[in-house]
């Protein structure tokens, strides 16, 4: 076996390491994820965890960056046509909304190991770094907007940043604890024109 092809095969088992603790963490929260339960959860031999990960805490932090990916993937996708400050917004606030809505057990998952580890002393490292990851990534696609409409915002862009991140939460955290549907909606549209106005003009 060449050193590519073990690689690959460290790679694809991390993989379903990860598919295997989302699993255990959706099924019984994060009380119920030890490496026995997930790489009996993965098909593998227990020895097959530390092979992959040095302990639990670099695998959570591949879950979250899973999730992480998939979360800015669905809320930032390209648009077919071009749309406005408002539409944009509009877009990815109700791809973020869809995607708890599609899977609100995985949702919960994610917000529960997230609590978890920022009370861990252990994990905080975690913590922080996913938050900073989340607003590197937002970030990212504000400052294309920016530069692609030519957009002047009347406050800092890292205001509308974490505006943002906010805003998506608090809809999918509200929507978890009511499963309003209507009201989730009407929040998104009025969040996106309210965050849209935060914009003095555009040369578009």
């Amino acid at each position: 076996m060449t050193l590519q092809q073990e690689h690959r095969s460290v790679e694809e088992r991390r993989e379903q390491l990860v598919d295997a603790a989302i699993a255990v963490l959706r099924d019984g929260g994060i009380s119920a994820v030890t490496t026995r339960a997930v790489t009996a959860r993965a098909g593998l031999p227990h020895g097959a965890f530390h092979y992959c990960f040095a302990s639990k805490a670099p695998l959570f932090r591949a879950v979250l960056e899973r999730q992480l990916r998939t979360a800015m993937a669905v809320a930032f996708a390209p648009p077919v046509t071009r749309l406005d400050l408002e539409a944009r917004i509009t877009s990815g606030l109700s791809a973020h909304l869809a995607q708890t809505r599609d899977d609100p057990a995985t949702a919960l998952a994610v917000v529960e190991l997230v609590t978890h580890s920022r009370r861990d002393p252990d994990l905080q490292d975690l913590a922080a770094w996913e938050q900073h990851a989340y607003l590197d990534a937002v970030r990212e696609q504000v400052d294309e907007w920016t530069a692609e409409d030519g957009i002047r915002w009347a406050v800092p862009v890292e205001h509308v940043v974490r505006l943002l991140i906010a805003t998506a939460d608090g809809i999918s955290s509200t929507w978890l604890a009511d499963r309003d549907d209507a009201s989730a909606d009407a929040t998104v549209r009025v969040a996106a024109r309210a965050i849209a106005a935060l914009a003095d003009g555009s040369d578009a």
